[in-house]
């Protein structure tokens, strides 16, 4: 049960949505104690950077697939700390995690956590092609098709020729899809088809999304045939 003061803790946090220990304290002027007992009567989150400065209550976060939520650059887990976080986010990768796929999944550092991770055997570190390194479930049956499947996709860059064309495209044909990216910052096919096609080079919207796709860029779908009607563009 929440005494009256630990009500307007909790009732000021929840207006605030998030906030850290410092601010509940001067709002109130009360004792760090008196904050902590509140919370932990009602139930929160930490944040899992900022050191754990920043506390949400329990019942607000709307956790994703990975179990992660953010609120501006505050991020929040379901597994609460940054070490249980970077160790189920890594079971459920598919191909295991790179520390920079990691990193940008968590939009936090991990390194140095990572490597006390593997250290404590809590995660595997394997050594593939070159200097790619990734980082695995330390439950072999997990682990077993995350190695394959990275072993896969590493298999399939490394066939994949840099200096071979998109199909049905010519090197202009890539080099004026690519500058009217650059200069338009748009990567929608028709539209840069129509812009290709009213400066006079003769390119369909296929062929300008075989290009995006080829190079692996942003893209949305376009039909595979000739020139876009501007009167009706895709959807």
């Amino acid at each position: 049960m929440l005494t009256g003061g630990e009500q307007k803790v909790i009732g000021w946090l929840r207006k605030a949505t998030v906030t850290t220990m410092k601010q509940i304290r001067c709002q109130f002027r009360i004792s760090h104690m008196t904050v902590v007992r509140a919370l932990k009567k009602f139930g929160y989150y930490a944040s899992y950077n900022y050191n754990a400065a920043y506390y949400v209550l329990r019942d607000v976060p709307e956790f994703d697939d990975w179990g992660l939520w953010a609120y501006r650059d505050v991020r929040f887990s379901r597994y609460r700390t940054l070490p249980a976080t970077i160790v189920a986010v890594v079971e459920q990768a598919p191909a295991g995690l790179t520390v920079a796929e990691l990193e940008e999944r968590l939009q936090t550092k991990a390194g140095n956590m990572v490597s006390r991770l593997v250290s404590e055997g809590q995660m595997q570190r394997e050594r593939l092609s070159g200097r790619h390194v990734v980082y695995l479930a330390s439950n072999p049956e997990l682990r077993a098709p995350q190695l394959e499947q990275r072993q896969r996709q590493l298999r399939v860059d490394a066939a994949r020729d840099p200096t071979e064309l998109p199909s049905r495209c010519s090197a202009v044909d890539v080099i004026e899809v690519l500058r009217a990216m650059i200069l338009a910052s748009d990567d929608d096919p028709n539209r840069l088809a129509r812009r290709l096609q009213a400066g006079g080079t003769r390119i369909t919207a296929g062929q300008v999304k075989r290009v995006l796709e080829h190079y692996g860029m942003k893209k949305n779908s376009a039909p595979e045939g000739g020139r876009v009607d501007a009167a009706h563009p895709a959807h």
